[in-house]
């Protein structure tokens, strides 16, 4: 038998294949070497009391909560974790914080920094203890949906990538506390019921392999997206419809599985997407695929095609119904060498403002896109805006507070960055230090802060968003 790869071994194979989002295919083939050598039985358990590779990270509607998934993306762990942290109490602590070099205390997790830096707080110490959900390697994003509206409990789905599937967790409020269930067993592994891998009445449904995010429509259907994010070998891309109400809970109800359009310059089979933006509807001016906005209108981006995808569902037969390409990005071959070209993307207001905001990962930049109807029923798709960012940049989420501009945040991967742009003035504002890895972005609107994760550093950066504080834009504390 041979000897098992050593922690560092695994850590250096992982680094190979970083940025997270670009393609995995080497890092799910570790499963099956570590198979070989019979180094599974022996690897440490899960890391349930802080953060590791954190992937995914969302608050609770009502700021009391905080989630985040350790990704486990080396696979150098017996699985990857799904935890709960009590936000209240991280943030009073961060108002007041304790002296540098004190110790760690449950009600008072944080302490000054050293050298003017950000508060540094301990994950340990903040975390909700004994119900934690874990699931296999290579998870990714989080999203938290209210299945019975605002005051109801929350609903937690989860990307897993080996294998395939996307994870339910609901999270119960219990007084003070909060606790997490999906059918654990002794070692917190939550049960097959609560994971959706194959339709519940149609068997030739499956989740694609490397399910890139799970994105919840926000515009009051009762659906969730997942698009895949590397195609298979016969280089086909697809995408998969979530139903959020099931009778047993979320299901899988369609997949279209030649969605996303090839590599078109090297010749390659990588296909796929990232992400999916549900687009406000107008009904004085709806896109005609819309049926007068009774049916949700959408934007995929593809991750290997320098655009995206419009399609629509139609609701009542839980159908995906591909649209048109829109060539979005302007890519030379010749400078640029095959790699992810899209990132997310999202709408910029939240009414009927029909303005796309969409990261371009290569080269680096945000594209501002005029998605208005023109006199033949179909969006414009015309890129109205493109301001250069940092290296990688992946994630996107938008800010609109009561006073003050709309930003759009960008986290850049590659850059240990998160990019500030002012949406009012359409210009890049800053681009602020965070932690290595920076990949997903959760904003608190009670608070005005975003929380960013950094996979590289096993860490999250709190940043505050408020325009009436002295520490605005800046990273206020740091979660280790």
């Amino acid at each position: 038998m041979g000897r098992c790869p050593s922690s560092v071994g695994l850590g250096t194979l992982w680094n190979m294949v970083v940025p997270l989002q670009r393609p995995i295919r080497p890092l799910l083939g570790l499963a099956a070497a570590l198979a070989q050598w019979g180094c599974g039985p022996d690897l440490p358990p899960a890391t349930l009391d802080g953060f590791r590779q954190p992937t995914g990270v969302v608050t609770s509607a009502d700021g009391r909560w905080l989630f985040v998934t350790n990704g486990n993306w080396n696979e150098s762990e017996d699985g990857a974790a799904v935890l709960a942290y009590d936000l209240s109490r991280l943030a009073a602590s961060i108002a007041a914080p304790r002296s540098a070099g004190s110790a760690y205390e449950a009600r008072h997790p944080c302490r000054r920094g050293g050298d003017d830096g950000p508060i540094d707080c301990s994950a340990s110490a903040a975390l909700i203890r004994g119900t934690p959900a874990v699931l296999a390697a290579a998870v990714g994003n989080v999203v938290a949906d209210q299945p019975a509206g605002a005051s109801g409990p929350i609903r937690l789905l989860v990307t897993q990538r080996n294998p395939p599937a996307v994870a339910w967790i609901d999270a119960i409020a219990d007084g003070d506390s909060i606790r997490l269930e999906c059918g654990q067993d002794e070692r917190h592994r939550c049960d097959e019921a609560h994971l959706i891998v194959e339709g519940t009445d149609r068997s030739d449904l499956a989740i694609p392999s490397d399910p890139a995010r799970v994105v919840l429509d926000d515009q009051g259907y009762r659906l969730a997206y997942v698009p895949q994010l590397l195609g298979d070998t016969a280089g086909v891309g697809g995408i998969a419809l979530i139903g959020l109400d099931g009778e047993s809970g979320p299901e899988l109800v369609d997949v279209e599985t030649e969605f996303f359009a090839p590599d078109p310059f090297d010749g390659t089979d990588f296909t796929g997407g990232f992400s999916v933006a549900s687009r406000p509807c107008d009904p004085e001016a709806a896109p005609r695929a819309s049926r007068d906005c009774t049916r949700p209108f959408l934007y995929a981006s593809q991750r290997f095609f320098p655009g995206a995808r419009r399609f629509t569902v139609a609701p009542g037969l839980g159908q995906l119904l591909p649209g048109d390409e829109s060539t979005l990005a302007e890519v030379n071959p010749d400078v640029v060498p095959s790699q992810p070209f899209m990132g997310d993307l999202a709408f910029e207001g939240d009414g009927s403002d029909p303005r796309l905001l969409l990261v371009q990962t290569t080269p680096g930049s945000l594209l501002r896109i005029d998605t208005s109807v023109g006199p033949d029923g179909d969006p414009l798709d015309a890129v109205i805006g493109v301001i250069p960012l940092c290296e990688d940049p992946n994630v996107l989420a938008v800010h609109r507070p009561a006073l003050g501009e709309a930003l759009a945040l960008v986290s850049c991967y590659g850059d240990a960055g998160l990019a500030v742009i002012g949406l009012g003035a359409w210009r890049l504002i800053d681009i602020l230090d965070v932690g290595a890895g920076a990949d997903e972005i959760a904003i608190d609107s009670a608070r005005q802060w975003a929380f960013v994760t950094n996979v590289l550093d096993d860490s999250v950066s709190v940043i505050s968003l408020d325009v009436g504080r002295a520490d605005y834009l800046t990273e206020i504390a740091r979660i280790r």
